[in-house]
């Protein structure tokens, strides 16, 4: 963006916040992220490289929705899981998608929470956690501001 402050005046570079429209623009990047859902629409996403998603490893935590370790999209690689310590979404955002691997050494169950006032299928947090096996993965997309839907849907 040019700089089209007068003379002696500081000019930043500017944040892009929800809502904002670039017209014209040419992003040259293989790597799309953002730490809050982004999306582009009305045009074609090219790249000649693979897509890119963000990646982490998290340890699981606490025995609650109150304690446990936050996971944000992308894919999240969990360890740590022993059957009482889980994992909650952060709020859904329409198209946001999470891929959880449980990863845990011990075959030990990892225990998935919906964030406060959403659900995961047809569980909510007052409804209890989802339970995902040991060594398994699963891939939730958010449909709305209130519901993560499994893909498979598996049953809840």
């Amino acid at each position: 963006m040019a700089n089209t402050k007068p003379v002696g005046v500081a000019f930043s570079d500017p944040e892009l916040t929800s809502g904002t429209t670039i017209t014209g623009a040419t992003i040259d990047s293989t790597t799309i992220g953002a730490t809050t859902a982004a999306a582009v629409t009305g045009t074609t996403l090219t790249a000649s490289t693979n897509l890119v998603v963000r990646s982490a490893t998290v340890a699981a935590a606490g025995t609650t929705n109150a304690n446990a370790t936050t996971v944000a999209g992308g894919f999240t690689l969990v360890t740590a899981a022993d059957a009482t310590k889980g994992v909650i979404l952060t709020a859904p955002v329409a198209g946001t998608v999470v891929i959880i691997k449980n990863d845990d050494t011990a075959n030990a169950v990892l225990k998935v929470y919906p964030n406060s006032g959403a659900a995961i299928n047809a569980l909510t947090v007052t409804t209890g956690a989802y339970s995902m096996a040991a060594k398994t993965s699963m891939m939730l997309v958010a449909y709305s501001a209130t519901q993560w839907y499994t893909l498979p849907l598996l049953a809840s």
